[in-house]
């Protein structure tokens, strides 16, 4: 019997209640909607009334549906490599034979690709490439509700007329679509450098937090994040900053408290780009700043609404990595007009390929590391 169409009960109830996918307010919601109301607003107090009483059908396929969409946040990262000027197209350049499943196939995986997926052109362009794909992934030391899950990803090469770059961008929704996604990258690439497209010798480039001094990535953040006027996403104001005191050298008196205390400040609330530590330019030296939020408002001719978009090298506080990937992601999409019912999975990356231009350019201007000439212009 498949699992997911039973109601769960008791602990197995109580476990995926206490999901760190499933807010408050959905579960203030349900309970509302039963005329229940609780003295202290907090998950703990629902939870026990909802293991009692039991959810319905409906409200068990609402939880869920809100839990995938919290996990379905798709996350953008850019490389590029350079190409030959007289190099054939990219969908030339893949051989007729090709088969993702094998690229991806990994022995004692708790994942699989679903599908035949393949390369397709965008808007019958033969240099500008993507793939789709999705993926199953096990995992049996979970509750009910997660023996199995779904993930999506997405592959795309481009290269234009103007350079010679080939920009590639993935998108992933979990750990494993990461994995697959940078499997194919790296072995499309060996087929490019096969078909001579890409000299051997060439290698790929990605943003990293060590391509930038402290003054200049406090900088690139700034305007990656504000300065978003040009692709019908309007900035509205900075939500979450995090940033580490750099320990190599003094600091100045008014943030010495610093020095020994903090290893990693994340700051949430209003107007945050306006705060002292950002305002004053002599304190950037001091400050490795990993991460900003924002909201927006988006307004395009067929819908418009509003959303939070983070930038950040998670592995720079996670693992304490310098070579820390920018990692982009939407969330939080609302919209006040939907006139084509777009979804909002397809949403968020409509807003998340409005940032790919910006993001290159602002990279080469912020950036200072050597080869800096090679990424696209």
């Amino acid at each position: 019997m498949n699992k997911k169409y039973l109601l769960p009960y008791g602990d197995a109830l109580r476990e995926f209640l206490n999901d760190s996918g499933i807010s408050k307010s959905d579960l203030r919601t349900i309970v509302r909607k039963r005329g229940i109301f609780v003295s202290l607003e907090e998950k703990i107090s629902y939870i026990p009334i909802l293991v009692r009483t039991g959810i319905t059908p409906l409200e068990l396929i609402e939880l869920n549906e809100n839990l995938k969409v919290r996990e379905a946040n798709p996350k953008r990262q850019t490389q590029s490599i350079k190409c030959e000027s007289d190099s054939s197209s990219l969908m030339v350049a893949i051989p007729t034979d090709y088969k993702i499943n094998d690229v991806v196939k990994k022995e004692f995986s708790n994942y699989k690709l679903l599908g035949n997926p393949a390369f397709k052109t965008v808007e019958n362009d033969s240099n500008h490439i993507e793939l789709d794909f999705s993926i199953e992934r096990y995992d049996y030391t979970q509750s009910w509700n997660k023996n199995t899950s779904q993930f999506t990803g997405k592959v795309k090469f481009r290269k234009k007329d103007d350079t010679l770059d080939i920009n590639i961008s993935l998108s992933h929704t979990s750990e494993e679509t990461k994995e697959v996604a940078n499997k194919i990258a790296s072995d499309f690439i060996k087929k490019l450098k096969d078909a001579g497209c890409v000299k051997n010798t060439e290698k790929v480039k990605k943003i990293h937090f060590k391509d930038f001094t402290n003054e200049s990535r406090i900088n690139f953040f700034q305007d990656l994040s504000q300065k978003q006027m040009a692709y019908e996403l309007y900035f509205k104001d900075t939500k979450d900053i995090g940033f580490c005191p750099d320990t190599s050298m003094d600091f100045p008196d008014e943030i010495s408290w610093m020095q020994e205390k903090v290893q990693n400040l994340v700051i949430q609330g209003k107007k945050l780009h306006s705060t002292f530590f950002i305002k004053k330019k002599e304190l950037h030296k001091h400050i490795q700043m990993h991460k900003v939020e924002a909201s927006y408002t988006f307004d395009f001719s067929d819908y418009n609404g509003t959303c939070s978009i983070s930038f950040e090298f998670p592995d720079f506080v996670a693992k304490g990595a310098l070579d820390a990937e920018l990692l982009i992601r939407v969330s939080g999409v609302k919209f006040k007009e939907n006139k084509t019912g777009i979804t909002q999975s397809k949403m968020k990356e409509v807003l998340l390929s409005q940032l790919e231009e910006s993001k290159l350019t602002l990279y080469k201007q912020y950036s200072t590391i050597d080869n800096i000439n090679s990424l696209p212009k």
